[in-house]
């Protein structure tokens, strides 16, 4: 969150120290590309839960998707406490990217990498927070009829917080698309 005490060079090395754990503990997972960038650089627009909604067969089926994850503009606003991110993917090659289930089980290993990067950092920084693609954690989520079963487990989309993913990955210079049956899969730290 944002420093409300110190001058800036003490807070730019702070950045700098929080960049350096982020990036060694991100870079002793498989992931495929990341890049650091300041929270000035998020394309975010309300207009993505419309996306959700209309294209997504997990909208209003998860507790990490919306309409159920809270409010997009509060959501944005979690986001925009904090001055800078690292966004990093993975990329699996599947016999069909056109296979639900074979896609499915590709976001869960993303998921869990996700999972374990959050879990090391959480010994390591005091203060941060991750998006990724939706929890993977039940086969089938619980929402809406009943409450999460592992909401510490649970990350939310980055849909979620209204973050236009293939615009920033674009911007960056990230790849999200290496063709044939290949699938691409972001996360985003915020610190």
């Amino acid at each position: 969150m944002e420093e409300k005490n110190g001058n800036s060079s003490d807070m730019e090395h702070m950045d700098s120290k929080r960049k350096e754990i982020i990036e060694s503990t991100v870079l002793s997972y498989p992931i495929c590309e990341y890049c650091f960038g300041n929270i000035s650089q998020v394309p975010f627009s309300d207009k993505v839960q419309y996306i959700c909604e209309t294209d997504c067969e997990r909208y209003g089926h998860s507790w990490a998707c919306p309409p159920y994850c809270g409010n997009i503009h509060e959501n944005m606003e979690k986001c925009r406490q904090y001055r800078n991110f690292i966004l990093f993917s993975t990329v699996v090659e599947v016999e069909n990217a056109w296979d639900h289930a074979v896609c499915l089980q590709a976001k869960s290993g993303h998921e869990e990498i996700s999972r374990k990067i959050r879990e090391e950092l959480k010994g390591k920084l005091a203060d941060f927070y991750m998006l990724s693609t939706g929890c993977t954690t039940c086969e089938k989520c619980a929402c809406p009829d009943e409450p999460c079963r592992h909401p510490d487990e649970r990350l939310s989309s980055m849909e979620s917080h209204g973050i236009v993913i293939m615009q920033i990955a674009d911007e960056m210079g990230l790849c999200y698309n290496y063709g044939g049956d290949t699938i691409v899969y972001f996360s985003m730290i915020f610190f």
